[in-house]
């Protein structure tokens, strides 16, 4: 009880901090532009009616998450076209591309404010990078993407393409810094395989952390043996049942 009253406190100190902060930032005119890549359930996922043309986030959320997954986001696998397809028939998932792509990579939860860190990607990255003199939209980029699909789908590797050239020239026809995470390396690894030409003409650096380009087979066993979770605490009691991401 004392460790979540903290958390709650430590939560509405940081709204606060939000909500008041007027300081303008920064911005160096000099640096590089940076492309940030998650890596698995790395990026927000959002649910669109094709009906009423809802949109509502699917991946991630704290609340009413298991109803939300097992209705919107179990899939099943279409061997004639290599896509994963969501079983509901009436539903698209999409990548928000809000913030120049930053919005679906830094806090995985936006909405959620009591044990808010559970639900953090690339957000203590983009904060401090912001404070370096980085700006959104001009040198600081994110790459969202459907993590359920394969790197070697065509559709995600135009849209990798499409990324690099926006950010080229966004930031002033520069070459662009990469910055990938876990799965987020295998998809440019896979990229800068197949299209060398490309990768060459927009990418000066790439940096890949915690890549698995060895494969992660205990990883994928313990994850059928034991299911799959990715939020730790009391969250864990609110989010998807790590048995509905296997079975989806």
């Amino acid at each position: 009880m004392a460790l979540l009253l903290e958390e709650i406190i430590r939560s509405v100190e940081t709204f606060l901090k939000l909500k008041t902060s007027t300081q303008k930032l920064y911005v160096d005119p000099n640096l590089d532009p940076v492309l940030l890549v998650p890596g698995i359930a790395g990026s927000i996922l959002n649910a669109v009616d094709h009906d009423s043309g809802k949109e509502e986030r699917v991946w991630v959320r704290i609340f009413g998450a298991d109803h939300e997954f097992r209705t919107k986001m179990w899939s099943r696998f279409d061997p004639s076209t290599g896509k994963t397809i969501t079983l509901d028939a009436n539903t698209s998932i999409v990548v928000p591309q809000d913030r120049a792509g930053l919005l679906a990579i830094d806090v995985l939860d936006p909405d959620l404010m009591v044990g808010r860190e559970s639900v953090f990607y690339f957000h203590e990255m983009i904060v401090e990078m912001l404070g370096w003199g980085f700006e959104e939209g001009k040198t600081l980029f994110g790459f969202g993407f459907d993590f359920r699909q394969s790197n070697r789908l065509q559709e995600i590797k135009d849209l990798f393409a499409e990324k690099l050239e926006a950010v080229y020239k966004a930031s002033g026809e520069t070459k662009i810094n990469v910055i990938s995470h876990s799965m987020g390396g295998l998809l440019v690894k896979c990229f800068m395989s197949l299209h060398t030409d490309i990768f060459e003409k927009y990418v000066q650096n790439w940096i890949a952390i915690a890549a698995p380009f060895r494969g992660a087979p205990g990883y994928i066993t313990s994850t059928l043996l034991n299911g799959m979770s990715f939020v730790n605490g009391w969250e864990q009691n609110f989010f998807v049942s790590k048995w509905s991401i296997v079975e989806g």
